[in-house]
């Protein structure tokens, strides 16, 4: 599949970037409220970054912002998929913001990416070089047929027998990871592990221009405690107001008709309250109803913890190894009573002195007491030693009718001192105990 990216001219050659102002943080946290406060001062126009509000329709099940609150700011990539069979993917997004950002640029106004689908915006924002100087070839009807539809462990077991050095350095649930390897094996043709061991030796022999835009990124973040209420209520509001069951109950009519059932972690089936709620539309119960609702509070409040995750763990090491190029801010939205001070204040002003060609002082890019929180929590890379990829599955901690599997030594200690491993082992030897009582009383 053909990247999006040009090659970069040499370093002396290098034309100035173009500016773009990004929106990140975690559900609920106002993200959307801050864009749009951007564009109305800044001149600008919004581009959405949330992979399930690309679809139309759905309003409330996928947190779109409200057209009241929006102040006729124009919002792109916004429920432009009709068709929610389909199932919208990166190379699509990085197509459609390219050009949406161009668009923007070439009207004189400044474009505001938004959005908690930051697997999308960082692979946008920072170039794939492996993927980039790789050349690769469209992939055939029946390679993309395969990626769309088989399982994951189908996937899992092909991408062993293609290049079995790689699979053993993913999870094998990891779909994501499992389907973009493979892609690579498939239209370069070689092996993505030799690809990535080449790309390690090519960066570290020279340096590397990897950043697409001159960027200024918000992170807007809460306090856990405090966001874990407001995604509660949220998810009660939805509910109060009747529209969250009435879209479940629209999507589950076209889920149920199809043969065979899509896979509930793909496509707009894996918006949150969907899968949560489907047993409710089936049986009517009122504790399936209850359930429902607590099983999508959890679930928010997990992706929430996901995307926190993926910020200081992906996003941070990526922005610094963009180098000047990248400038990452951190607001805090804990009290929303301080929204104006802590918030859309600063980020105006940060942003106009982006926009002026300024560098923003260390000083200003995040609150005092919070700087922990912006040191990248890097996870370990291994990609240069193929021993720490083993897989370990442990024989009683089951998930799904599987055994739990961690890849590498490090991650299997920590599972091992892990509360569910513990309280797992300990139900045993309690089990184990009865039965010998028990044997003993026969």
């Amino acid at each position: 599949m053909a990247s999006t990216y040009s090659e970069c001219p040499s370093p002396k050659m290098r034309l100035p970037k173009r500016n773009l102002i990004v929106v990140i943080g975690t559900t609920g946290v106002g993200k959307s409220k801050l864009s749009v406060a951007l564009a109305r001062v800044l001149n600008g126009e919004v581009i959405n970054g949330d992979s399930m509000q690309m679809y139309r329709g759905l309003d409330t099940i996928t947190n779109k912002h409200p057209i009241a609150e929006r102040y006729s700011i124009p919002h792109h990539l916004l429920g432009h998929i009709t068709d929610r069979l389909s199932e919208y993917g990166l190379p699509q997004f990085e197509r459609e913001a390219a050009k949406v950002v161009d668009d923007i640029h070439r009207s004189a106004k400044v474009p505001i990416l938004v959005g908690g689908t930051h697997y999308y915006i960082q692979s946008f924002l920072i170039r794939n070089m492996t993927v980039a100087s790789s050349e690769p070839r469209d992939l055939t009807e029946e390679e993309v047929k395969f990626l769309d539809e088989c399982d994951t462990s189908a996937l899992f077991a092909k991408l062993k027998g293609v290049d079995p050095l790689i699979a053993s350095k993913f999870h094998p649930r990891d779909r994501r990871k499992l389907r973009r390897a493979l892609e690579i094996c498939w239209t370069t043709g070689r092996k993505a592990s030799q690809i990535y061991a080449d790309q390690k030796q090519h960066d570290q022999n020279q340096e590397v221009d990897i950043a697409r835009y001159r960027t200024l990124v918000f992170w807007v973040w809460c306090k856990p405690e405090a966001l874990n209420l407001r995604l509660h209520s949220r998810v009660d509001d939805m509910m109060n107001k009747g529209k969250l069951l009435d879209e479940v109950q629209e999507m589950s009519k076209l889920y149920l008709n199809l043969d065979p059932l899509p896979d509930i972690d793909r496509g707009i089936w894996q918006a949150i309250g969907f899968k949560e709620f489907l047993p409710y539309i089936e049986s009517g119960k009122d504790e399936d109803r209850e359930k429902g609702l607590q099983d999508m509070k959890r679930a928010t409040v997990k992706y929430a913890t996901t995307q926190v995750r993926w910020i200081r763990r992906k996003w941070l090491v990526a922005a610094a190894e963009a180098g000047n190029d990248v400038t990452t801010v951190l607001l805090d939205a804990s009290d929303l009573s301080k929204w104006d001070e802590k918030v859309e204040q600063p980020a105006i002003e940060i942003a106009k002195e982006f926009l002026s060609g300024q560098e923003i002082p260390r000083s200003l890019r995040v609150p005092d007491g919070l700087e922990d929180m912006v040191q990248p929590a890097q996870e370990k890379d291994n990609s240069s030693t193929p021993d720490n990829w083993r897989h370990y599955a442990c024989d009683i901690c089951i998930g799904d009718g599987e055994k739990f599997v961690c890849v590498g030594e490090e991650r299997w200690k920590v599972h091992l001192r892990s509360r569910r491993h513990r309280q797992t082992l300990k139900h045993i030897n309690e089990r184990a105990a009865f039965e010998r009582w028990k044997a003993s009383r026969d």
